[in-house]
């Protein structure tokens, strides 16, 4: 894959919808809403998304949709938590999308992020085991440059996202959950402005990985300060 667009970013969302969501319902909702919203502001430049939801099933909502063509996420939490099988369907199904670009020679994603968003454990999946979720992810980071970034909500180790390989992680509380969408539009909008200018596709990607991390990092911390622990894989 050799015709990447520098001015494209490919968002990929991995939203748990199992039962013990419902509560966050309606910051899950409007938080995407906002972010889309947000960078819809933007002209210059590509954004393209990607949304899976899952509980015990996965649901494809968007599959590589134009950002200006979004519509309203309709949300509706219940049962349980197949995140191996959400996350592994997500990869598959991006990864089929721009093979099938590659194939016609059009043009590719400067960066693809893949964000997963979850209050819980593993404890439903059928398709997909860690160990086959874990070397998707390592493939697409290390081929293909994707980034992951693991959001937990109320989650107080670390050892689902570092049992899984993901870089980023950030942990918060229900009651911010917002702050994840914050993270997300506060890293692209980084790559945007910076897609815009004569900086090359290596630089570009850089700034955008620090800014996530940063803010990712921010988020854990003002976390920690809150339950008056640290977050460890444990």
């Amino acid at each position: 894959m050799s015709n990447l667009n520098k001015n494209w970013i490919n968002l990929v969302f991995v939203i748990d919808k199992s039962g013990s969501m419902y509560s966050s319902k309606e910051d899950v909702v409007g938080g995407f809403d906002k972010t889309i919203t947000e960078q819809k502001k933007d002209k210059d430049g590509k954004v393209t998304v990607s949304l899976f939801t899952f509980n015990e099933k996965v649901n494809q909502e968007y599959l590589g949709v134009d950002i200006n063509d979004i519509a309203k996420f309709h949300y509706s939490p219940d049962g349980m938590t197949a995140m191996n099988d959400g996350i592994g369907t997500a990869i598959d199904k991006v990864g089929e999308w721009l093979y099938e670009k590659d194939k016609r020679g059009a043009e590719l994603p400067g960066k693809t992020l893949v964000v997963v968003m979850t209050d819980g454990m593993e404890n439903a999946s059928k398709e997909y085991t860690l160990k086959q979720v874990q070397e998707k992810i390592k493939e697409q980071t290390e081929k293909y440059s994707w980034e992951f970034i693991y959001m937990g909500t109320d989650i107080t180790t670390s050892k689902a996202a570092d049992d899984l390989g993901f870089k980023f992680k950030t942990y918060g509380s229900r009651k911010k959950f917002a702050n994840n969408y914050d993270i997300i539009n506060c890293a692209t909008t980084a790559y945007r402005s910076m897609a815009k200018t004569s900086a090359s596709l290596a630089d570009t990607s850089a700034l955008f990985c620090a800014t996530l991390d940063e803010a990712a990092t921010k988020n854990t911390a003002d976390y920690e300060a809150e339950i008056g622990k640290k977050i460890t894989n444990t």
